[in-house]
This record gives structure tokens, sequence and C-alpha cells, in this order.
């Protein structure tokens, strides 16, 4: 027998309600309802949280379909319309604002947002369907596909205030500078050496755009070779953070050309260990104001006429020559030579032929001197050679400048040919008186070395022209004379010997605007000492600051007096300022006590400063010419043109006025590069600001070519010359 099957139990039919194995397929399924029961709670809750949260979200969200239709729209939305999500449903956004127009530009958007399928962030309005109010919106754009394929746009509208989108107008609008700016900024990656630009860079060096590698080894092939070490190592300075990146140099442009720029800028990221990896800034085309710095030079450092070395070489080389003869125990000598009888020339034969004569005797000058030597035209027909170097054995040297002397004179002896009045050829004889004076160490300066060659060359004169004069320490009565004006000058304000005369200054119509004022010393048994002797003797022995003081003090006591209701109380007065005051700690102390002691406007009282204060500490200087102009008084650039003066220093430096050097305005009738010097000045003065006054005007032609110009202002004899004090007041008191 077999046992009964199981299988067989259970096919057969069991009795309703029977306890059988039903029972545990029945609690399966009710265990599987209640899970999926739960779950189904689950996803309600959870979908009724993400509906909650996307209702709530105070940006707007909705999906639309190719058509441009809604097809979802939270809350924020159907509110913003005044609408429900039912009422939404399959509807354009014209059906609540009426606005066709809008609505196509929505749709259109949604086209071109599904052909391309990425995702796009624009800017766009859209009108409330409530208030009518224009709303701003930032909004994301992001193309998606339903589970049935459908393409869809999905989209989260950030309302955005109208100060923000000020903003972004603004931040759009710097970018549109930067990219149109006369600067031609860079931006260095460190990490990567690629290098970005504006469009103002590529100008700058003539390369397109399209053209450009935008990487640090096509920067470093644009500098010019003999700039590119020097501005590398300014830029390794920067990166190891020495000091910012500020560098003038040249820079080659793609068909070979020289530009020359500032280059500026400075590391803005660093990494924790101090490594860079982004630097920023700019380069400025500064090449016109280099071309007019070369100009300005080539006037200011070589003589127009000759093309010789002019003064202010002739110094800066013979104070080199000094050092380098004391240094090498050698010897140098200084050759002064004065034309004899050039007077008559000019008196006789007019100042062209007088011309011709100086430009023949610079030339023959420059051919008989050794090529080491150097030729300066000292001024007018005065002729200064700086010999160097001669042998270190002193008798050697002696002859060696003995012989150089002696063919010097026999090539000024020759005869000249030369155009008369009438342009008729001519033979003018002439000679030269020359002194000399030899130097081996640091012993005597420069300027004491001029005046010892100047003293033997006048005794050369004295000896009856056409002579060669050798400075010999017997020659001190020219030294003794200098030595007891000193000595007087120190007293010569207790003694009441200096006054002040004044010079006016007419305006373009010739009307009275003001007045320099002059210092004069009236000496006590010498007459009238010229202040080409005496204020040179001042600055060397230190009394420039108590003269200066004095002239400062009676010019603030007539501005007093004068703005006391008269006729004069509008007009300026320019008082001079030498170097060495200005190089004073106590000077702007000075000018301050002096009018704080006086009831006057400080805007009527003008400090003519020459060039040379750019030969001093800068940064000193410029400091005390922003504390000067803080008292309310007003800065004058005298003698422009003469000196040291530097473009880049100038457009930073508090300046009123910039005044024309006589000796500019002098050959302005006769000479075109003059007229074009003079031209640049005045427009360089108005340009940045400044009134620009010519001193020194003589002719009436002078006059015409200088308000043609545009001159402000003008000066000179042609108008009137300098007067006492009580003759000006006089004079003009009822101008």
């Amino acid at each position: 027998m077999t046992a009964p099957s199981d299988a067989g139990d259970r096919r057969s039919p069991r009795p309703e309600g029977s306890d059988d194995s039903r029972q545990p397929d029945d609690s399966c399924l009710h265990s599987r309802l209640q899970e999926m029961s739960s779950r189904l709670e689950a996803l309600e809750a959870e979908n009724h949280l993400l509906r909650t949260l996307v209702d709530t979200h105070p940006d707007i969200l909705f999906i639309k379909d190719a058509k441009g239709l809604f097809r979802y729209a939270n809350r924020t939305l159907t509110d913003f319309y005044g609408t429900s999500r039912e009422d939404i449903i399959g509807r354009d956004d014209s059906h609540y604002t009426g606005n066709t127009e809008q609505s196509h530009f929505f749709r259109r958007s949604v086209e071109q947002v599904l052909s391309r399928f990425e995702r796009e962030t624009v800017f766009e309005d859209a009108t409330d369907g409530t208030t009518g109010e224009v709303n701003h919106f930032r909004s994301i754009k992001q193309p998606f596909h339903d589970i049935h394929g459908q393409p869809l746009v999905a989209v989260l509208a950030h309302n955005i205030t109208t100060e923000v989108r000020e903003h972004e107008r603004k931040t759009r609008q710097i970018d549109h500078i930067y990219d149109t700016s006369l600067e031609g900024f860079w931006d260095w990656n460190i990490l990567t050496s690629s290098v970005t630009h504006n469009r103002r860079w590529s100008q700058i060096l003539g390369i397109p755009e399209s053209e450009l590698s935008n990487s640090l080894e096509e920067f470093a092939s644009l500098l010019h070779p003999e700039d590119k070490p020097e501005t590398m190592i300014a830029i390794q300075d920067c990166m190891a953070g020495k000091t910012a990146y500020y560098h003038r140099h040249r820079m080659l442009t793609r068909g070979g050309d020289v530009v020359w720029v500032i280059d500026k800028g400075d590391v803005i990221e660093r990494d924790s260990e101090g490594n860079p990896l982004r630097m920023i800034g700019s380069i400025t085309d500064i090449t016109r104001i280099v071309e007019s710095e070369a100009l300005l030079h080539q006037h200011s450092r070589f003589d127009s006429l000759t093309k010789l070395a002019n003064r202010a070489t002739l110094i800066d080389s013979l104070q080199q020559a000094i050092i380098i003869t004391d240094a090498r125990d050698t010897h140098g000598a200084l050759i002064f030579i004065d034309l004899d009888h050039f007077k008559k020339i000019n008196d006789l034969l007019g100042h062209t032929t007088g011309d011709h004569l100086l430009i023949e005797v610079a030339h023959r000058l420059s051919s008989t001197v050794r090529d080491s030597d150097l030729v300066a035209r000292f001024g007018g027909d005065e002729f200064v050679i700086l010999v160097q170097p001669l042998s270190h054995d002193p008798q050697t040297a002696c002859r060696e400048l003995d012989e150089l002397m002696e063919r010097l004179q026999q090539a000024l002896n020759q005869p000249y040919s030369l155009l008369g009045p009438q342009s008729q050829p001519l033979q003018h004889h002439s000679s030269a008186s020359l002194g000399s004076i030899m130097f081996h160490d640091r012993h005597l300066s420069a300027e004491e070395l001029i005046r010892r060659a100047d003293i033997a060359m006048y005794r050369a004169k004295e000896a009856g022209c056409n002579q060669t004069v050798r400075f010999d320490p017997s020659m001190r009565v020219e030294l003794e004379r200098a030595v007891q004006l000193e000595n007087d000058l120190r007293r010569a304000i207790e003694n009441e010997e200096l006054y002040v005369e004044l010079q006016p200054q007419f305006d373009r119509g010739l009307k009275l605007v003001g007045a320099e004022c002059l210092l004069r010393w009236r000496h006590a048994k010498l007459g009238n000492i010229s202040p080409y002797e005496f204020i040179p003797l001042a600055e060397k022995s230190q009394l420039i600051d108590s003269l200066g003081d004095w002239v400062l003090e009676q010019a603030c006591k007539l501005l007093e007096d004068w703005q006391k209701g008269t006729a004069f109380a509008r007009l300026y007065l320019s008082v001079n300022v030498s170097v060495k005051q200005l190089d004073s700690t106590h000077y702007v102390g000075n000018v301050a006590k002096a009018l704080s002691q006086h009831t006057l406007d400080p805007q009527y009282l003008q400090l003519e400063l020459t060039e040379n204060v750019f030969a001093t500490d800068m940064p000193a200087t410029v400091a005390r010419m922003h504390e000067l102009r803080s008292l309310g008084l007003r800065l004058s650039l005298d003698d422009f043109g003469t000196g040291f003066s530097s473009l880049t220093y100038i457009k930073h430096l508090p300046f009123d006025e910039l005044k024309v050097d006589r000796s500019f305005v002098n050959d302005l009738e006769n000479d075109e590069m003059n007229r074009r010097m003079v031209n640049f000045m005045v427009q360089l003065g108005r340009e940045l600001g400044m009134c620009v006054v010519a001193e020194g005007v003589e002719t009436p032609r002078q006059r015409e070519l200088l308000l043609e110009m545009g001159c402000d202002a003008l000066q000179g004899y042609l108008m009137d010359k300098p007067m006492a004090i009580e003759a000006f007041t006089a004079k003009y008191q009822l101008g």
C-alpha cells in the first residue's frame, strides 16, 4: 500500500470555511494590498510635498509644448495671471494678457529652444494679468521629452526687480566699455599660459583678433628685442610679489613698426602657497607722447640753430667728466670761446647773416675737435668745448690742450663765405677769444669750472681779442667780486637795497590781468646788480630762502592792499620760486605763514616754478606742490621747454599755468621748427587745462603769431617793461 498523495488531497474539494492551505494565500494577498496602499499613500504624500514645494516656490515654474501652450503651471504663475491650474492648461499667455505679439514671442522662444535642444538663459518681460504691470524675468529654459517622447520645455522664471535689471544692464555696459576702451586690456591665466585681450589690444599692435594665438609666447615675440629682458624681469618681480607690474617699453606691430606702451598690471589670484594663478593688466599707447618728448628733449638738450649740445647738456657732461677724470687719474679741460665783434655782424649785416656765421663756426669747431670731445653752444655767440681725456701727466696734458686751442684758433680765423642783406656773397674775416681751464679731480664744481674758463676768456678779450688764455690762479679779481657780492647780499635786506619791480601781463584782448614780481638789487656802492649775477650767488650760498621769503612777503602786502576795493582787486601776482626753495622742508610752512598774516584771496597769488623741479626728488616735490595748491594759490610752470620736463610727470602735477620760455618766442618769426614747437606747447597746455602765457614778446608779429596759436596771456617789452610798484600803480590805476 502506498500513502495517499498530497497532490490528490489538494485537488479534492474542501468544505467552505474549512481550515486548510488557502488561508496562507489570502494572508499574503492582504499583505501585498497593504503594502501597495502604503506605497500609494507615500507617493501621494511625496506628490503633495512636491506640488506644495512647486506651488509655494516664489519663482514661476511651468511646462509648455511645441505650440507654446501650457502643459503645467505652478500656483505662482496662476496667481500672476489671475487664473487656476485647470483653466491655464492648453492655453497660451495671450489669453490672460491680451498681448498676442508677446505670446508669439514666447512661442518662438520655445521653438528655438526645442530646435537646438539646449538649455537657454534669457531675460524676458511679461505682463501681470491682474495689474497690467510689466515684470522682468530671468528665465531658464530646459528642453526634455515626456514618457511618450513628446518634446516639452520646462521653464523657471525668476522675477527680478528693476534695480537688478539695471545692474545687469550696467554690467553689460561695463563689458562694452572694456571692449571699446582706449586701454588694451589683457588677462593672463598663468596655469595654462593663455592670454585673452580686448579689441583695443589688437588694434594698438595692428593684429586682427582672428590672428591672435593668445599665448604668453606671442606676447614675448611682440616685445622689442632690446626691451624684452627688462620687461620679463619686471613681470617676474610682480609674480614674486615684490611689486606691481608697471613698465614702459616698446612693442612691435605685425608690420614691424615700433609702438611705445606703458604696460601695467598685477597678480589677482594666488593659490594657498602663494603661487600666482592669474594676472591682469593693460597697455596704453604712448607713442605720440614719446615722440613729443623726444622733440622736446632735442630742443632742451641741443641748440636749435647749430644743432650742438646746449648749456644743460654741457653741464651734465661736465659733471660726469669730473668724476671720470678723478677715477681714472687723467686730466680734462674746458675751453670757453666767444666770437670777437659778433654784435657788429648782427647790426651791420642782419641777424640772418649772424646766424649763418654761428652755424659755420659750429661746423668748424666740430670738425676740429676729437671724437671724444663735446662742443656746445653756451648762448649767443659763446661756445664751450669739453675736452676729455687728456694725459694723466700735467705737462703733457697742458701741451695737448695748447695744441688743440691753436688748431681751433686757426680754424676760426679762416675767411667765411656769407650772404649779405641782399643775398650778395661776401667774404668775412672773424676771430675768437678762447679761455681755458684744466681739471684733474672733484675739487671744483662744473659751475665753478665754467666760471673760471669764462674769466680766462674775458682776459683773452682784454688782451686784444683773437687770443688764447689759460686760467691762472692769479685771476682772482672776478672771484673776489663774487665773494664780496655774496657777503653784501646777506645784508641787502637789512640795508633796504632790495626792491620789487612789476612786469605787466595782458590777456588776448590786451587787458591787464596781472604782473610778475621781479627782484632787483640796488647796491649801495656798485649800483644795480643783475639778477643773473646775484640769484645764482644766493642759491649757492643758501641765501635764496631769505630772499624768496622777502619777495613773497612783499607780494602778499601788495595783494592785500589791492584787494581792499581798488581797481587792482582782481589782478594776480606771480612770484618766482627757486628749486632750492622747493627743496626745503620748511618752504610750504613759510608760504602758509605768510598767507595767514595777511587778509587776501590766495587764488590771486601765483608761484612760478621752473622745469628744474623735475630734476629733483620727484615724490617729495610733487607732495609739496599739492600742499601748496591746497593753500588756494596757483602754480605756474615757468621756462617750459628749456629744462627737464617730462610729459609723464606734467600731466600728474597741479599746474594752473604753463609759461612758454622767451628763447622760443625770440625765434618765432624766422624759425618754422620753433613755431611748431611753440604751437605744440600751447596746445599741450590747453589740453591739460592750463592757462598758457608767453614771455619775452617784443614784436607785433610775435604777438600776432602767439594769439593765432591760442595763447591766453602775453608778457614782454612790446606791451610794457618792468617798472617800480609806484609807477605800475600810477600807470594802470585808471585802466
